[in-house]
């Protein structure tokens, strides 16, 4: 689905979509304890208590990103002026165009970057005619770009509902990233991308004014028996694998800036002169890109990070297909 990328062609190694290349060590232990428990209906409550002793009181569960941003969209953007600063995830306007009584997409500047200071300014005049929110990516996709912290994000908030989508902040430096304390902000986060494996669907939302609202809201046995189970291993993981594979993914990003690939994630993005066309011509080589057109960029395509042989063969075809 070229929206969100990936492929379920096996004979091509997929950078289309921005996930851990490796995958924990507790992997097998994990699909097996998703077996036993799969004749049952799963409560998610059963397991959140001692979720939050390790992620925070003010965390509520959910079936990945993907489910925070469902209840947002027919929710929290009910009626209210939505601001998305481009280029972004392109969720973030479908969810808006749900139930938003107006959504404002705030043009990039130098192509690529986020124009925050007129997002901001832009978001807080709306804020003086009622409901307004703003919705943005830290690291932006599809750049993997990090956004320094904001001065004035606290005053925007005292005005402003922020959405900050932080699905790929594993991936960031520990050094660089947000230190975000307010009630206004809905921190959304993801976890089965950091550790390999989107097709179960873990996440959470970090919020004080609105974890009831995310309670009340979300599916009941949304994640199933595999995200329930992917929820006890995590609890009890001790982060080894986090750290290990991070380094690793950190050392290979150094080699993508020989290709002008510059990123703070795992993913990035590389100019070229038509997308679509070196897409389809890297697919004959055994390699699938995402070519960024639903950005609206036409002329950049966005790669992941994988295992050093794999980036080898990336940067072998890059070199055969971009002359």
């Amino acid at each position: 689905m070229e929206f969100h990328g990936g492929t379920m062609d096996e004979s091509v190694i997929d950078f289309s979509i921005s996930v851990n290349s490796y995958m924990p060590t507790w992997k097998d232990q994990l699909f097996k304890r998703c077996a036993e428990i799969s004749n049952k209906y799963l409560y998610v409550e059963w397991i959140e208590e001692r979720f939050k002793e390790k992620f925070g009181k003010d965390t509520v569960i959910l079936a990945g990103a993907t489910e925070a941003f469902q209840i947002v969209g027919f929710t929290i953007m009910n009626d209210a002026n939505v601001v998305i600063p481009l280029p972004s995830y392109g969720e973030y306007e479908r969810i808006a165009s749900y139930m938003a009584k107006r959504v404002f997409k705030v043009p990039s500047k130098n192509e690529i970057d986020l124009n925050l200071d007129s997002a901001f300014d832009l978001a807080k005049k709306l804020s003086n005619n009622g409901k307004s929110v703003i919705i943005l990516g830290n690291p932006n996709n599809p750049t993997g770009k990090y956004l320094k912290m904001r001065d004035d994000l606290e005053d925007l908030a005292n005005k402003v509902t922020i959405v900050l989508d932080e699905a790929f902040v594993d991936f960031v430096d520990e050094k660089l990233r947000w230190n975000v304390d307010h009630p206004n902000i809905i921190i959304v986060r993801s976890f089965t991308k950091s550790y390999g494996m989107p097709g179960v669907r873990v996440g959470y939302v970090k919020t004080e004014n609105f974890k009831k609202h995310f309670e009340k809201y979300r599916s009941p046995w949304a994640l199933g028996s595999c995200g329930y189970a992917f929820v006890e291993f995590l609890i009890e993981d001790d982060g080894t694998f986090l750290f290990k594979s991070m380094q690793s993914i950190k050392a290979e990003s150094k080699k993508f800036e020989n290709f002008g690939i510059f990123t703070d994630a795992n993913f990035g993005v590389l100019k070229v002169k038509n997308a679509h066309e070196v897409q389809k011509n890297l697919d004959k080589l055994g390699i699938h890109v995402r070519n960024c057109e639903s950005f609206g960029l036409y002329d950049r395509i966005r790669v992941s990070i994988r295992k050093t042989e794999e980036n080898e063969r990336l940067f072998e075809s890059l070199r055969k297909v971009i002359r």
